[in-house]
């Protein structure tokens, strides 16, 4: 225990002082918060909402889904989890990975030491004690000798101040946080802000229930077909008995994932012919490793070029109205932004 001094300098009351505090209860902080315990330290997990998941929790908008392959976006800590869940699909949905995190949170009894609903707004360094004071919005405060932040980069909300938003009759939504009892579009006309990766997933399924539905656009981005799939049951059996090296690879790989296997060659040293061939493949096996065909796309000008131009060409294959495509058509280099896989995104503007 140790006494807290207010700003007056009088003494207030007694703290418990962690030997660690985390602030976030999605995957980074649930990993965390288990490996922290593993070695025998008192660990407490500061979260604002009110379960486990991080942006899985909060991102409830129509089409959530992860553009990473479902049986690599988990856990290696646990041989035998690995082993006992099982993915429904290639690219898994929101809830399905909800449901996962919750998972790991009952079997390896992380809940006991996560207080919910508390938000931090404060976070301070006592060079004098040697220990992290936390505060939450409510008042609350806690002390630990270490302090990990696992807030993520998505725990932000952008909520835009567009002039006249306080005089609007309508209903508007964040997809960041989106209401957990879903919204009904039925019928409704309805407006859609971005086109990022968020927008890219939402409208096709929008579209699908609102009576009508208008997308508003800054900067076009680039979306590759996820091609989403159920997985089969010897496909799953074959990369679980293979966990640990495909585990292996992804460390070792650029990008952290091993399903992203990036080619060997300069865009620019094979025949125009061979080299849409294999951007034809890689589009047709779907998701974000369409960037990884060649070995400088992302370093050289005339190498990139050739990756947009093909994503452009399918993009005025795809949508009927010409107008309408070159809108959608990326003008800047593929890859400099984050890349979306999609399904049916461009189709949807034939509706």
């Amino acid at each position: 225990m140790t006494s807290l001094k207010s700003e007056s300098g009088s003494i207030t009351k007694d703290i418990f002082v962690y030997d660690v505090i985390v602030v976030g209860a999605g995957f980074g902080g649930m990993y965390m918060l288990h490996e922290l315990r593993k070695i025998g330290l008192n660990v407490l997990v500061l979260e604002e909402a009110t379960g486990v998941g991080g942006t899985w929790y909060w991102n409830r908008y129509p089409g959530a889904r992860c553009d990473v392959e479902s049986m690599e976006y988990s856990y290696s800590f646990s041989n035998e989890l690995q082993q006992e869940w099982n993915w429904s699909h290639r690219f898994s949905t929101q809830p399905e990975i909800l449901e996962y995190a919750n998972h790991v949170a009952d079997r390896f009894d992380l809940r006991n030491h996560i207080k919910f609903q508390t938000r931090v707004n404060s976070v301070e360094y006592d060079t004098g004690g040697k220990k992290w004071l936390l505060r939450s919005t409510s008042g609350e405060e806690f002390q630990g000798r270490y302090c990990v932040m696992a807030t993520g980069t998505l725990s932000s909300v952008n909520e835009p101040k567009f002039d006249g938003l306080d005089k609007y009759q309508g209903d508007w939504y964040v997809t960041g946080r989106w209401p957990h009892d879903g919204v009904d579009f039925s019928g409704k006309t309805v407006g859609i802000i971005g086109t990022g990766s968020s927008a890219v997933q939402a409208i096709p399924v929008i579209a699908k229930e609102a009576k009508h539905l208008t997308v508003f656009q800054r900067t076009a981005n680039y979306s590759i077909p996820a091609k989403n799939r159920p997985l089969g049951s010897n496909e799953v059996d074959d990369i679980k008995k293979r966990y640990a090296e495909i585990r292996k690879e992804a460390r070792e790989s650029r990008a952290g994932i091993a399903s992203m296997k990036p080619g060997s060659n300069s865009a620019m040293s094979v025949s125009e012919t061979e080299r849409h061939d294999e951007y034809q493949r890689r589009w047709d096996e779907g998701g974000t490793g369409f960037t990884a065909a060649y070995s400088d796309i992302g370093t050289d000008d005339t190498a990139n070029f050739t990756a947009a131009e093909f994503v452009r060409d399918k993009i005025r294959e795809t949508v009927n109205n010409s107008v309408t495509a070159e809108l959608l058509a990326p003008t800047n280099t593929i890859g400099c932004k984050r890349l979306c896989a999609d399904t049916d995104y461009y189709e949807t503007y034939n509706r």
